[in-house]
């Protein structure tokens, strides 16, 4: 009994470790091409949702993976790039690195040419508040593996390989005639009878547990973020 609690211990403090490692910055060279940052921080005076949303959220999609204590500071971590992205950035350089699509994708030079204030950059570029919250939850809950993002087929199953609730899955190769809502629909085939469901809103996406699926999209839609089942 004694050795499969240790098992179980170690399990988790090496998953956690391969999930937050440090970069190496040596091989990272960073760089901006934008010439300057927004001073103004994100408005969540006039936003619908709250952090307990966030929360909820979080819960929902992770809860089978991260215990509550993790649940809270993933939140947090989130709420304060929605509050303050600059800060974020500060405070929490290695997640902001990580959290960037394809982060360590080398160029043609075989360098890592990174955004160095990722989240920040994310909210100088966004047309609105709003905008910069969706593009914000989503991409620090990919991090997390709790939601996945793909403008195609390849990198949709890519993101299913990846997500926690779906990476133990064998999905289909990709077809020709393949888009991520196509795909995922195909995914669905496969895990709404392990009591999974696929939710898709034009590239962003996310695993849930099936009875989970209309708390989790009355949840987003307090983001006006409207997700439902793809299609082919």
């Amino acid at each position: 009994m004694m050795k499969n609690i240790i098992f179980i211990c170690l399990a988790l403090i090496t998953f956690n470790v391969d999930l937050f490692a440090q970069p190496d910055y040596s091989a990272i060279r960073f760089h901006s091409t934008i010439k300057e940052y927004k001073k103004v921080k994100p408005n969540l005076k006039e936003a619908n949702f709250k952090k307990a949303d966030i929360q909820n959220i979080v819960s929902l999609l992770g809860s089978s993976f991260y215990n509550e204590e993790e649940v809270i500071d993933i939140t947090e971590k989130i709420w304060l790039a929605l509050l303050d992205p600059k800060k974020f950035d500060y405070v929490y350089k290695d997640i902001a690195v990580q959290s960037i699509p394809n982060w360590n994708k080398k160029n043609f030079k075989g360098e890592i040419v990174i955004e160095p204030n990722p989240l920040l950059a994310k909210w100088t570029k966004a047309q609105n508040d709003i905008l910069y919250f969706k593009d914000a939850v989503g991409q620090l809950l990919t991090f997390y593996k709790l939601m996945g993002y793909s403008e195609d087929a390849k990198g949709a199953k890519k993101a299913l390989a990846n997500m926690l609730h779906t990476e133990k899955y064998k999905f289909r190769s990709i077809r020709a005639n393949d888009w991520p809502s196509y795909y995922l629909s195909s995914a669905n085939a496969g895990i709404n009878s392990k009591g999974l469901t696929a939710m898709i809103s034009n590239y962003d996406f996310f695993v849930c547990k099936t009875s989970q699926k209309s708390s989790l999209i009355a949840a987003f839609q307090k983001m006006d973020w409207l997700f439902e089942k793809p299609v082919k």
